[in-house]
């Protein structure tokens, strides 16, 4: 259960946030959407894709936790196990909600019904004059640097898109004995297309700075195989 509400210093005046690694409300979402900033630190343990809303047609990044859907194999305890984690895990308990549809300004959030907000321990939020801490002032800043990067990220998915960069992927997978996965509706990078560019193409990339996050996703392919491996020892324990 979760009660999202906007942060007031009357209000919350004696809130704290102890921070955590329990990401197991994460559990059965096993695509998680990242921002291009995430692209390199995560490639080095989790597939990067991307994802098609078939309404919109936009595309997300998101990293693959799992291979099945509902089972995230990284979130099914509260220890988190890898040496990084997506920038967009660092928000909770904290969320932005624009105070219009239309209008870029924001209420910083707070889910009260979290285990980590609490009166007796962790961070408090706002002193004893009721301003903000620094504590509430550094997760305020990465708040808005996610939002920022997000929406980055959306723009260069377009871009990807508009230069028909993107590919639908087909992945089977071997899980032990007979059985079989195919992973479908995942998009990734078209090496043939990269390949296939002419120079002014291939320079506007690197212009860009595409190339780093481009190379960075390909290379996250590899984590495939021992994320089936994961899936597999996790299915076995339980």
């Amino acid at each position: 259960m979760t009660n999202i509400v906007p942060l007031n210093h009357q209000q919350h005046a004696t809130l704290k946030v102890e921070d955590s690694k329990d990401f197991t409300r994460f559990k059965e979402q096993h695509l998680i959407p990242v921002v291009v900033q995430d692209f390199i630190p995560l490639a080095s343990e989790f597939p990067i894709v991307f994802v098609k809303n078939t309404e919109t047609g936009q595309f997300t990044a998101v990293a693959m936790m799992g291979i099945k859907p509902n089972i995230n194999v990284y979130c099914q305890t509260p220890n988190w196990s890898a040496e990084v984690m997506p920038s967009s895990f660092f928000n909770y308990p904290f969320s932005l909600i624009r105070q219009k549809e239309d209008d870029d300004n924001c209420f910083v959030c707070v889910d009260s019904d979290s285990t980590t907000v609490s009166e007796d321990q962790g961070q408090a939020l706002f002193d004893e004059k009721g301003e903000q801490t620094d504590y509430l002032k550094r997760r305020t800043e990465h708040l808005l640097n996610v939002a920022e990067w997000h929406e980055q990220t959306n723009n260069i998915m377009q871009y990807f898109a508009n230069k028909k960069l993107l590919t639908l992927k087909s992945l089977n997978l071997n899980l032990g004995g007979k059985e079989k996965l195919a992973l479908n509706g995942l998009y990734v990078i078209d090496e043939k297309k990269l390949e296939n560019l002419s120079d002014e193409e291939f320079n506007e990339l690197r212009s860009k700075g595409l190339l780093p996050i481009i190379y960075a996703h390909l290379s996250s392919m590899h984590q495939i195989a021992r994320l089936a491996k994961m899936h597999i020892n996790l299915t076995k324990n339980t």
